[in-house]
């Protein structure tokens, strides 16, 4: 817009001096006797039909051109001077005041293609304060110089762009006011015909930038307030966000960091209105590489995030004392860590879906331990238990319970090697006492029941049918 109307103040320039060498051309040409009214011609096929003063024009006349040139107005000893109305070949028409020939003070250019200039002249030349409406209807009202507008001036387009500010030869330079056709206000500086420096724009919408501009865009430090209410202060480039800056939320959440392409990129802390509040990367906008996030309950952690979600090596801290570090992944504990809980127990080995899955370690504080395969989040498979008071287990697991086939080894000496169900002694198997007595056969919750054989540490042996622990087919024992 601003080039178009740059090239129109250059169309006047141009006819405003064309009309000043057509003028400037007749004075003092020939001389004539003195008279009220007498028609001269002259060798340049030149005609003055008008009033003389010592054989010079003077008074009023009017001179014709071959080329269509025409004068009609005051002159002064051979010179056009004072007011009249000068036809240039092409059809404009200039009417005001003249001096040495030349348009000089008021006066008012009508153009060809209907667009006109009203105000000052000097030396041909429009300079001063005047009027130029275009042919395409923009209006121009202020200062110009050799025909450029120049000093403070308004020009308002049809389409509702008004500019009112500072001009420098054609050219909006300084500070100005720039009213868009959708509403849109800026006020600030200009270079070049573009916002450059500081700036305000203000749009219909209610979205404000205050700040540094460069051709024409936003483009440095600055305060950007959306029509929502957040609130931008930092590094901008092309009316995007980039470098150091911060963001105050409508909701009371805030980001103060690096940007990239408008998004939240490199180093930067978020603080969350609920009391949330990350410390640490970001890429494209995304919670992304190491970082700190503090929960509202006071959880803690630090370690990788990927796509905003904990993801890779990291630790968590939780209120009541609780820490799990290790393998995360997609914000879930996944892979391989440790855990520790309040009451002292400590599990460390494999998780999936943050249970304890695949082999894993569990301690707990008063003694206890067991050491085996998981299962989403109990013993289950092999593995190998070892109480407080000493006692070893040593084989399978389901569901949490020892069943299946395992050996316990207590520390009085009592062994049991064979089948469990639902963490009792089921099954077949063979049992030591620490007497030396042995048994081997058929058990139930732990007690001999069924088909078995007891052999005793005096080289005696009972065979037969057992039932809650006692022989009921009244077998006496059996010796060498």
């Amino acid at each position: 817009m601003a080039k178009k109307h740059d090239k129109q103040a250059a169309a006047v320039a141009r006819v405003a001096l064309a009309a000043g060498l057509a003028v400037t051309a007749v004075a003092g040409a020939g001389q004539a006797q003195d008279s009220d009214v007498l028609t001269k011609q002259f060798d340049d096929g030149g005609v003055y039909e008008g009033t003389f003063k010592g054989g010079l024009q003077h008074g009023t006349g009017t001179y014709r051109l071959p080329n269509g040139y025409e004068y009609t107005g005051a002159w002064v000893e051979g010179e056009i001077k004072g007011l009249g109305v000068a036809r240039f070949p092409n059809g404009s028409v200039y009417e005001g005041a003249f001096e040495k020939g030349k348009p000089h003070g008021l006066g008012k250019i009508v153009f060809t293609d209907g667009g006109t200039y009203e105000g000052d002249w000097v030396e041909g030349k429009i300079s001063g304060q005047g009027v130029a409406i275009y042919a395409n209807g923009v209006r121009y009202e202020g200062g110009f110089q050799d025909a450029m507008h120049h000093g403070r001036g308004r020009m308002q387009s049809p389409g509702g762009y008004v500019y009112n500010g500072d001009w420098v030869s054609g050219v909006k330079e300084g500070f100005g006011k720039i009213t868009y056709p959708d509403g849109a206000i800026y006020e600030g500086a200009v270079a070049r015909g573009a916002r450059e420096g500081q700036g305000t724009l203000t749009m219909p919408d209610g979205l404000v930038y205050t700040g540094l501009w460069k051709d024409g865009q936003i483009n440095g430090k600055g305060k950007l307030t959306q029509p929502n209410g957040d609130v931008y202060e930092g590094m901008l480039v092309g009316g995007r966000r980039e470098g150091q800056g911060k963001v105050t939320y409508a909701n009371g959440d805030t980001y103060e960091g690096m940007f990239q392409e408008d998004k939240r990129d490199g180093q930067g802390t978020f603080n969350g209105a609920d009391g949330y509040r990350y410390v640490g990367a970001w890429v494209a906008g995304q919670i992304e590489g190491d970082g700190t996030v503090t929960y509202p309950d006071g959880s803690t952690y630090a370690g990788q995030f990927r796509a905003g979600l904990a993801d890779g090596i990291g630790k968590i801290t939780y209120p009541d004392g609780a820490t799990y570090e290790g393998d995360w992944k997609a914000g879930v504990i996944d892979g391989q860590g440790k855990a520790t809980y309040p009451n002292g127990l400590t599990y460390e080995g494999s998780f999936i879906n943050a249970q304890n899955h695949g082999f894993g370690i569990m301690t707990y504080p008063d003694g206890y331990r067991y050491e085996g395969d998981w299962l989403e989040g109990q013993r289950h498979g092999k593995g190998q238990a070892t109480y407080a008071d000493g006692t070893l287990y040593n084989g399978d697991f389901v569901a949490g319970q020892r069943e299946g086939v395992g050996e316990l080894t207590m520390p009085d000496g009592f062994r049991y090697n064979g089948q469990w169900k639902a963490g009792e002694i089921s099954g077949n198997g063979i049992a030591t006492y620490p007497n030396g007595d042995s048994y081997e056969g058929a058990f139930e919750n732990g007690k001999r029941s069924g088909q078995g054989t007891m052999r005793y540490a005096t080289g005696q042996e009972a065979s037969g049918t057992w039932e809650n622990g006692a022989l009921n087919n009244d077998a006496a024992p059996s010796g060498n």
